[in-house]
């Protein structure tokens, strides 16, 4: 697969979505799902600005936030924006990404080379710590291959490297695609401790409120995946190299979808991240309300960087940051149908 440079999140909805998707999606009215998600700012939010409401943070590593928006604009074209990308489109911490088609091999992911490149010079000597998210098997597998190697030149001991790397990816994809969150290889952290990415990707789908309220179907999707998804929902997978922190970081995303004339919902979810952060999942409805749209967006991230001393303090400046970061997603995407 080429590189794509300037990648744009395209969330493939496919056009057949709106002939297979039932013929009322949302649970509860918009106006009830403004009061369900505890969004004070009504009168705020009908004057066009980007309003923030609470989500609780299950635990000490997760990050939690959500923003809400009225667009004077029908819910199919918001939903044609997120299509095109409107939500990624000129981020400038995507390096390079692309879509994983279900006949694809481990050469799609061959244009990982820029967080390959980074990590490939330190998993010779990698050991279980928040540097790095790998199994214990894993970080196994690269130290005895480092052992292998020891005698070749730097270019060959690097070029392997790079090669099980991409193989390890692989193998969490197919892991994922076969058995859902249950099929996640913990990741090793010092003194014997797990970080159990899959319990807390489960744990953010049970406790979202977006999905709880307004779209049930494709959260019970989301629950059971990989079991065969009722009619109007879709998965697909992407890749993505993102610089995170000033590294570039591999990122497997998977997307659930749903869609319809009057409305729709999206959730991704970075089920495996190299480094710097754990996961990563966020929800987007699109309702039509009051002669336009509602869109609300809720999202979790899971970090070791936020847990311990200091928390309360880590976790407001991280709330802070998400939130922007959130901010910035719906802007782009309002500006998209402009």
């Amino acid at each position: 697969m080429a590189v794509v440079r300037n990648f744009r999140l395209s969330l493939l909805w496919p056009a057949i979505l709106l002939l297979l998707a039932p013929p009322s999606m949302a649970a509860v009215s918009p106006d009830a799902m403004l009061l369900l998600l505890g969004v004070g700012d009504v009168p705020g939010l009908l004057r066009g600005e980007i309003v923030a409401f609470d989500v609780r943070e299950p635990n000490e590593r997760a990050l939690a936030a959500g923003v809400a928006m009225r667009v004077e604009t029908a819910p199919r074209r918001l939903i044609a924006a997120v299509e095109r990308g409107a939500l990624a489109d000129g981020d400038p911490e995507v390096i390079a990404g692309g879509a994983i088609p279900p006949s694809a091999g481990p050469g799609t992911l061959n244009g990982l080379t820029a967080s390959e490149s980074d990590m490939a010079e330190e998993l010779d000597e990698v050991e279980p710590s928040s540097d790095y998210n790998l199994s214990l098997s894993e970080i196994e597998g690269f130290r005895e291959l480092a052992r292998m190697l020891s005698k070749e030149d730097e270019g060959a001991r690097l070029s392997a490297l790079s090669g099980r790397f991409r193989e390890m990816l692989w193998r969490r994809l197919e892991s994922y695609s076969e058995r859902g969150v249950g099929g996640i290889a913990p990741y090793a952290r010092p003194g014997g401790h797990k970080v159990d990415v899959g319990a807390e990707l489960h744990m953010f789908t049970e406790q979202s409120a977006v999905l709880r309220h307004g779209f049930p179907e494709l959260r019970t999707a989301l629950l059971k995946y990989p079991a065969a998804p009722p009619p109007g929902v879709a998965s697909v997978f992407q890749w993505v190299d993102r610089k995170v922190e000033g590294r570039p970081t591999p990122i497997l995303v998977h997307q659930m979808l749903q869609a319809q004339a009057d409305g729709g919902v999206v959730v991704m979810r970075d089920f495996y991240v190299g480094h710097s952060f754990n996961s990563s999942q966020l929800a987007l409805g699109i309702l039509p309300y009051r002669d336009g749209s509602l869109v609300v967006y809720s999202h979790y991230t899971s970090t070791d960087q936020v847990a311990g001393v200091g928390k309360a303090l880590k976790h407001a400046i991280g709330r802070e940051r998400l939130r922007a970061i959130m901010v910035a997603r719906m802007e782009r995407l309002r500006a998209a149908v402009r």
